[in-house]
């Protein structure tokens, strides 16, 4: 049983010493939706909810915030020989790829958008418009009968694939309106150039499974349900198998998701639980999860004829083709290289920052969405785990018995769960992976979605092994989806 903290609010926080980008619509920028403040709720069940119900909240002072996220700065940006700014903080262990399959995976099973850092929020009266499960919803929407703009009306089972007009523009992007903005099941995927085009990846995916269907002689209705299933199941293997395991370690993965003698995989839960259906735990959307802010980088190349471009600037105004942001039609000779994303054939691709208490310098500088005070991206993480009352990081740690002895990390008192599990990653795993916490909460988590749904593979055949082609047969990774695609050349 979760043990409750008992220790008393503190008027400082633990931590006293400094030890989606372009617009953020996930960020608390839109207006409230309207609800009074309602009390702590004990329903077990929702679409949020809290992970360690009986732990209390703890409410350092802004002031106190504001000084940790100051301490957050960028790394001072380190010049080689040649003069050329080089990225701080790189993860040898993480491809950049990786920071934005993360941030597409976490599009497909939460979305709040009229969230707002005004008032304290209850998790169980907060409702995410994503279902809490690896559907890919945000790509198929409600299916080409009800979303059909979706969809390709001359091959319906198929989806659409949108045509730019005009030599300064791809020809190829996302299917987008007169006004240039993407028709998506969810707009945040349109927020920068990067996630754009990973979205675009999976729209080919599915076009890509259906003639391989074909190819098959699978017809009439059962084509679109049986490339649906295909498309959501590798996606499923990829989220646990390559993209979760990176992050938490096979020790703690294994321990989770427990494999039979029969080759079967078995769900081990000892936090994650519900009654009813699953739900998603603020501890892990507002802290545990956010991790893929600290692996941000500064800047990003697309193919090998551009130069890096920054994946934001500070003023609203900046000129278009300096910065990565999106909501508008694909330039001209910005197709994404793959290969410059995720390992492949032998490729050096970009790495992702270390998942750590640092953050890349345009995070620190947001471009004034909301107001001054509140330009940092640090700040308003901080201050949303404050609202939604989480724990502090040493409450949790001791529940889960991941505490680190002594002084370890080099906190005093309580901290903020979700800087808590940064520095715990910093200093425990180097910043290669997730601490021992964190990556606890992660993986109950994902593996508990996976077993709540009762059309995972994990449920409905949990011995299945993936089927398209791949470099290893059985397995199935990004690399090969990308392939499978036709967006990524074959080896």
């Amino acid at each position: 049983m979760a043990q409750r903290d008992k220790s008393a609010p503190a008027a400082t926080g633990g931590a006293q010493s400094p030890s989606s980008l372009g617009p953020l619509p996930d960020h608390g920028a839109s207006p409230p939706r309207g609800l009074d403040q309602v009390p702590q709720s004990s329903i077990d069940r929702g679409r949020y909810g809290r992970m360690f119900r009986h732990l209390r909240a703890f409410s350092p002072d802004d002031d106190v915030l504001r000084a940790l996220a100051n301490s957050m700065g960028p790394y001072p940006q380190p010049v080689s020989d040649t003069g050329a700014s080089l990225e701080p903080g790189e993860n040898p262990d993480l491809p950049a790829g990786y920071t934005y399959l993360g941030q597409y995976i976490d599009h497909d099973i939460t979305f709040d958008p009229v969230s707002s850092l005004e008032r304290r929020d209850d998790p169980d009266a907060l409702r995410s418009y994503r279902t809490p499960r690896f559907d890919l919803d945000s790509l198929y929407g409600s299916g080409p009968a009800d979303s059909p703009y979706l969809y390709d009306q001359h091959d319906p089972v198929k989806l659409l694939v949108g045509a730019n007009p005009g030599e300064e523009l791809e020809p190829e992007d996302l299917p987008r309106n007169q006004q240039g903005r993407a028709l998506l099941g969810d707009p945040r995927n349109d927020v920068h150039v990067i996630i754009s085009q990973l979205h675009l990846a999976f729209i080919h995916f599915h076009n890509a499974i259906v003639d391989h269907l074909r190819d098959q002689v699978v017809l009439g209705g059962e084509l679109f349900a049986e490339a649906q299933r295909l498309t959501r199941w590798h996606y499923q293997w990829i989220v646990i198998n390559e993209y979760l395991r990176g992050l938490t370690g096979s020790e703690v993965l294994d321990r989770v998701l427990v494999k039979t003698k029969d080759g079967r995989r078995i769900a081990s839960l000892r936090f994650f639980r519900w009654k009813r259906e699953p739900f998603i735990p603020v501890e892990f959307s507002a802290a545990a999860y956010r991790l893929g802010h600290s692996q941000i980088r500064s800047r990003y190349q697309l193919n090998p004829q551009l130069e890096p471009i920054h994946i934001l600037l500070p003023t609203p105004d900046a000129a278009p083709l300096e910065h990565l942001g999106g909501f508008r039609p694909l330039p001209k000779t910005w197709k994404i290289r793959w290969d410059l994303f995720f390992e492949a054939d032998g490729s050096s691709p970009q790495l992702s920052r270390r998942i750590d208490t640092k953050m890349t310098g345009p995070l620190d500088h947001l471009p004034p969405f909301l107001d001054e005070r509140r330009r940092s991206l640090a700040l308003l993480d901080l201050l949303r785990g404050k609202a939604l009352g989480l724990p502090s990081g040493e409450a949790v740690a001791s529940t889960i018995g991941t505490s680190p002895p002594g002084e370890q990390l080099g906190l005093s008192g309580r901290t903020p769960l979700w800087y808590y599990l940064l520095k715990e990653a910093e200093v425990l795993a180097d910043g290669r992976r997730l601490g021992p916490t964190s990556a606890q909460i992660v993986a109950e988590v994902f593996v508990g979605l996976l077993a709540g749904d009762p059309s995972s593979y994990l449920r409905a055949q949990p011995d299945w092994v993936p089927e398209l082609p791949a470099s290893d047969p059985g397995s199935f990774t990004m690399v090969d989806l990308l392939r499978f695609a036709g967006v990524l050349p074959a080896a």
